[in-house]
Formats: structure tokens, sequence, C-alpha cells
């Protein structure tokens, strides 16, 4: 009968951890970042199952948690080995999950990369048998209640900030807040009933009900709290604080990236500005939002700019990417420099771009690139020789604010006389994918690019002077009305309109371009932005959002033409840079003779309506369903500090109003508060009296706590009254307390006036 009474006794508590562990598992289950997470959920139910019964128990805590162990060994081997895709003996089950523990030991010492998903199956089943483990033994056999609701939370609040795919994970955050201040509040009754059926005091049999309205009404109101928090704008400054500390983390997170590379990863909610297809469209509105920061190792060379994506296919107005060959494609750190087609005359540029959007996928970068220090998704297709041709690189796990990347890219160094002298053996694969043109293409357009390309013998003469036109002709206006359903976009901003921005200079010239069987595409991104010298930086912002040309040339790959009126123009050297030593040989590539001047580089508009509304809308980008993550860490802060503080004073004053001795003290304290002599001349009860004739209507409470005292003090007995609870006593006595505080305290006011 005694061990039933023990395990009956704390079910509330016990069914309030139960529904924590299942809230923060089922969360992880519902991340759905690596196959065989279903165990969680059980796995936390048996591990506080046994950290109850362990705690129950009548062992040492050395012999409990042995034994925690042992069944927690047995359990993670059992139900992990039944997620292996392989029917087997247990015995060859357990060697392979050990031999699969060793090997990522080894690649975490010597910084390898892991791809096996049932390593963090492993580690995570573990890490929740640990936390049911422990929930249940410092609930039952060692009362630490933030030993219990902080590493759950910690795990549960990490996967909602990190998640960025489809489900809603901020509604376990806000249940588990729920019942983790429930799980205080009832945790500290508990423990005040033990203590006040051990001093034999009485009290409502109904006050549980009374303490879990009051701790749900507390975590509603923090939640509500957190809610209204603002959001935290990108800004330079915040990214600099972070980076303070940024250098332990970025490592851990590039840590993390490495060795659990088999992580699903979710593309939802980004706020990139570039996506897939790119329409002729009307007027865009752009803001001068920060995007990043690109630290440069070196001087960079002429027409160079922050890509982010590449469009091959002109149709219906608009433009179409190449759609990846491949589902998902991850390049590695590790994995060495990418296979893409080999280009003579380019140097090596090393980036380190710092990003300041919420949530961005993107890897910009000058093109091309050939490797990152981040794990990246390529939106790619191959060419006959299997080479990676690269339409967008975008990092495998979402970038956030502060966050920071390093890229190399192979940028072009080839000058004018090289180019001009190129051969035009344009293999096939080129010719059909960027000579590709509409049937909608007005023959006057390819009219007026014959008239602009006569004469010349070369495409890089041809495109400069297509470029040259383009530049001369078309005025720049980034209000223009969208062309009439009726009209091919290039033909009218040439002949009709006569005005354009980046996306139309760029389209036109292309077009023109293609129509001469010169192959060329668009690209999207950032011009270079402003430059810091002292720091060799960039500075980028939305305002400078640009579309540009690139045209292809078989020995130098696609070089950057700039058609757009309204930047200006680094001309090519005519001759320095065009040879195969400098393409080879990278480190001793002469320098280029002419550079882009980057104070003239502040001022470039937008891609057609891609950002237009960027910068009032950041904040609610970068946030988890309307609420960004530091309001999530604010809000749950925020209720641990003011559940401690609460229950923490309240623990401490009943105490002290339960003890006789120590509630005639307070008396005192109360007393010397008001300004009433408390002289140790005194009788308790002339020191009772001169408390009285302050505060008449505590005559009643003051006398029975007096009497009590001076029971306990000073009969045969040294007990106090059966019936008295100096609780119901203070109950009644401190409201009448505080309002004579509060009238000494408005009478002084009135005095010093």
């Amino acid at each position: 009968m005694e061990t039933a009474g023990r395990l009956r006794e704390g079910l509330p508590s016990l069914f309030l951890v139960w529904a924590m562990l299942l809230v923060a598992s089922i969360a992880v289950l519902q991340a759905d970042l690596v196959d065989g997470m279903y165990v969680l959920p059980i796995v936390a139910t048996l591990a506080l199952v046994a950290g109850w019964l362990l705690a129950k128990s009548v062992f040492s805590d050395r012999t409990a948690h042995i034994f925690a162990l042992i069944y927690g060994l047995f359990f993670i081997f059992f139900l992990v080995g039944s997620t292996l895709p392989y029917d087997g003996p247990w015995r060859e089950r357990i060697i392979d999950l050990l031999g699969r523990q060793v090997e990522w030991l080894q690649k975490a010492i010597g910084g390898g990369t892991s791809r096996d998903g049932i390593i963090f199956v492993i580690q995570t089943t573990s890490l929740f048998w640990l936390l049911g483990y422990l929930a249940g033994w410092y609930t039952f056999r060692r009362a630490h209640v933030w030993r219990v609701v902080i590493p759950m939370g910690i795990v549960l609040l990490s996967v909602v900030y990190y998640y960025n795919g489809p489900r809603p994970l901020l509604i376990y955050l806000a249940v588990y807040t729920l019942l983790a201040l429930l799980f205080i509040a009832v945790t500290h009754l508990t423990a005040e009933q033990a203590e006040w059926r051990r001093a034999a005091v009485r009290y409502d049999r109904g006050i549980q009900f009374d303490f879990m309205r009051a701790g749900l009404l507390a975590a509603l109101l923090a939640l509500v709290m957190a809610w209204s928090l603002p959001g935290l704008q990108a800004s330079a400054s915040i990214s600099e604080a972070m980076a303070g500390s940024g250098g332990p983390w970025r490592t851990f997170q590039d840590t993390w990236t490495r060795l659990f590379s088999s992580l699903r990863s979710y593309g939802a909610g980004t706020s990139d500005p570039y996506q897939d297809t790119l329409v002729l469209g009307g007027p865009r509105t752009v803001g001068n939002t920060l995007v990043m920061d690109v630290h440069v190792d070196k001087e960079l060379p002429y027409g160079v700019y922050w890509q982010a994506i590449a469009y091959d296919t002109y149709i219906n107005g608009g433009w179409k990417a190449a759609e990846s060959e491949v589902d998902e494609l991850i390049h590695y750190p590790d994995d060495g420099p990418l296979n893409v087609p080999f280009s003579m005359s380019r140097t090596v540029i090393t980036q380190t771009v710092t990003n300041y959007l919420p949530n961005s996928s993107f890897l910009y970068a000058a093109p091309e690139v050939v490797n990152s220090d981040r794990q990246m998704l390529l939106d790619a297709t191959f060419d006959p020789q299997g080479q990676t041709l690269i339409t967008a690189l975008r990092s495998r796990f979402i970038l956030r604010q502060g966050d920071q990347y390093q890229v190399s890219s192979r940028v072009s160094v080839a000058d004018a006389t090289s180019l001009q002298q190129d051969t035009t053996d344009y293999p096939q694969w080129i010719r059909d994918r960027y000579l590709q043109l509409p049937d909608t293409i007005t023959p006057q357009t390819v009219a007026l690019a014959e008239d602009l390309t006569a004469g010349l013998t070369n495409p890089y003469d041809k495109a400069i002077a297509v470029r040259d036109y383009l530049r001369t002709n078309i005025d720049y206006n980034d209000q223009i009305d969208a062309p009439p359903d009726a009209s091919e976009p290039v033909d009218y901003i040439l002949f009709d309109l006569k005005e354009a921005y980046c996306t139309y200079y760029a389209s036109a010239m292309a077009v023109m371009l293609r129509s001469q069987g010169i192959p060329a595409r668009l690209i999207s991104g950032y011009a270079l932005g402003e430059y810091d010298e002292p720091t060799q930086s960039y500075r980028v912002r939305a305002v400078n959002s640009h579309t540009w040309v690139e045209v292809y040339f078989p020995t130098y790959g696609w070089i950057h033409f700039e058609p757009t009126q309204a930047i200006p123009v680094a001309e090519r050297p005519s001759s320095g840079a065009g040879n195969l030593s400098s393409a080879v040989n990278e480190a001793d590539a002469p320098a280029p003779e002419s550079l882009l001047p980057p104070e003239d580089l502040n001022n470039f508009e937008s891609a057609d309506g891609l950002l237009g509304d960027l910068q009032n809308n950041q904040a609610d980008q970068g946030t988890l369903g309307g609420i960004s993550p530091w309001q999530i860490i604010a809000g749950v802060l925020l209720l641990g500090v003011a559940g401690g503080v609460v229950f923490a004073g309240a623990n401490y004053n009943r105490r002290v109003e339960a003890d006789v001795d120590r509630s005639y003290g307070r008396l005192g304290d109360w007393a010397r508060w008001l300004g009433i002599p408390w002289r140790t001349t005194q009788t308790p009860y002339e020191q009772a009296d001169s408390l009285v004739t302050v505060v008449p209507e505590g005559q009643q409470p003051v006398r029975n706590l007096t009497r009590q005292y001076v029971l306990q003090r000073f009969s045969p007995t040294k007990t106090t009254e059966d019936d008295f609870d100096s609780l119901q006593e203070w109950k009644q006595l401190r409201p009448l307390l505080i309002k004579r505080s509060l009238a000494n305290f408005l009478d002084r006011s009135r005095k010093s006036k």
C-alpha cells in the first residue's frame, strides 16, 4: 500500500512532463529532418517512465543512474536498429550501428563530412532518452524544476528557429510554453502542500485549481507580450554585434552542417528577390534595404557583379531559367572545385559575404563560382562532356541575418583584343540553347541588329555596337508602363517607347545578338555597391539590384556586357591579359589595366518589380509565421524570468509567514517601515499595541500572531494552538499594511511639495 501511494503521488506533474516531452519530440518528428525519427516519442515516453520509477525506488542515485544507462542502451539500439533499411540478425545490426558511430567520430575529429542519416537518429534518440530520464528524476527524486523545463525548451526552440519548412512548428513552442508554466505552478504547489502537511498547516484543497488557472493566465500573458515585441531589422550594427561572438558560433554551425549533412533542408519562407522567371513588366519601386557586405581579397576586374541567377530562354515577353536536371544536386565543401567548363584568362577572387536578409537562399558571388565553404544546392544542367552548367547557387541551409559564407570565383580578365580574335566555332549545345528566339521577334528588331553589326567581323565588336546603341538611343526610365498586350516588349521599347530600365536594356541586347548568331543570356543579381577601401568590402543594398548581359566566347567563356544607360561602363584594355598562362597560373595573372571605378557604382536600379516590397516587409519575411526568432527567444526568457521571480518570491513569502517566529519578526519589519517605534524593552503585547495604534483595522490578526508567538516562546509546551493558521492571518493583515504604507507615502509626497 505504501508503494502504491508513493507512485500515485505527483501524477499531475507526471502527466505534464510527459506532455512536454511529447510536444518536443513530435515537433522534431514533424520537422522531417531525416527518416526514422518516429522513434522519438516512444523513447521519450519510455525514458520518462524509467526516470519516474527509479526516482520513486529505494535505489541510491548511482545505482539508479546505472540502471537508466542500461535501459537506455537497450531501447536505443532496439528502436534505432529497427529503422535500418535491411533485415538481419540483431548482432549484425548492433555492430552496424556501432561502426557507423565510430566512423562518424573519426570524421568529426578528422574534419570529414558525414552523410549518414542514421547517425542523427541515434544521437537524437539518445538525447531524448536523457531528457526523459532526467525529467522524471528531477521531478520525483531531486526537485529541480528548471532542469526539467530548460533543456527540453532549448531543444524545441532550436528546431523551431532553424526549421524553414511548411509545417507550423511555432504552435508546438506555444503549447510547450503553456505546459511548462503549468508544470512549474503544479510542482511548486506540490512541494508547498507537502511542507504544509508536515507542519500540520490547514489549507484549501481547491488551491490546485487556482494555481493552474493563474499559471495558464501568466503563460498566455507572456506569449502575448512576446508576440507584440518588435522584430529586429537587418542592420550592419546588429550583424557586427553578432559577429563579436560569431567566431565560435560560426564554427559550430559549420561543424554541425559538416557532421549532419544528410539532414533535409527547406527553401520555404525565404526573402529571395529573384525567381526562375523574369517578366518584362511595368514600373517598379525599390528601397535602400541593406542586402550584404562583400569583402574581397584583391581588386575586382572590370565588369564584375554579384550574380544570383542566369536566364537562357526568352518566351512570351519574359525570361526563364533552365530547369535543373537533378532534383537535389548538393555540392559539399570537401568535394573540391565544381566541375565547370574551363575558360582561359581568369583569376581567382575570394569573397567573404555577410548576409543581412532575414531568410536568404542565394549564394551571391562573382561569376564563375568554383567553390564555397557552404554546402551548395546547384540549379544546374550538364554539357555533353558532363561538366556542370550553373544556373543558380543556393545555400543548402537558409542564410539568416549576420550569417557569413566564403566563395571562390574565377573572374574573367580577358582583354578586348583576345575577345576580338576568338573563334566563332560554337558547340552545338550552345547554339541550341543560347540562340533560341520565339517567333514573336519582329522583323524590324532583326533588321536593326543587322544594321548595327554590318561591316563588323567578330562577335565582340558586334556586342559593343549593340550595347552602345542602346546606351545612346534608349533613355533610362524605371517608371515605364508595361508594354501593350499586342506588342512584343523588345520591339516596343526599341521603336515606340524608346525608354527602358535594366531588364529591358539587357533583353534588347540579348535578343538582337541572338538574331545575329551570337550566343547571349541574361543574368540577374546585384551591381557592386558602395566600396569601402579600408576594409576592401562592398556594401550592397536593394537599390543595387540589376540585370545585365553575358555573351559566350568559346575560349573565354561567358563575358559581361553592360547595356543600361544609367550605369557607367569600364572598357576592357585592348591587350595584356588574354593568354593561356593567365588561366593556368592564376597566381601570376597580370592585373587588369583598368578597373571599374567603385565611386561610380552607388546608384543602380533594380530588376523588374522583384524588390518592390522587400524593405517594408523585411521584418515579416524574416519571422516564423509572423513572429521573429528574437520575439520567440525574448518571450521564453521573459516567461522564465517572470515565472522564477514570482514563484521564488511566493515561496519565500509563504515560508516566512507560515513560521510563527518569523511572522512576528515581520510584524517588526512592517512597524519600522511605517515609522513606529519597536523597542526591545517592550513586551510583545506592547509592541503589538504600538502597531495597532497606526493600523487599527488589523488589530485582530496582529494580536493573534503576537499571542501565538508568546505561546511558542514562553509557554511550557513551546507550541502554538492546533487550529491556528498564520497564513490566514497574513491574508487579512497584508492588504491593510500595504494600504497604510501607500497612505504614508502620499502624505510625505504632499508635505514635500
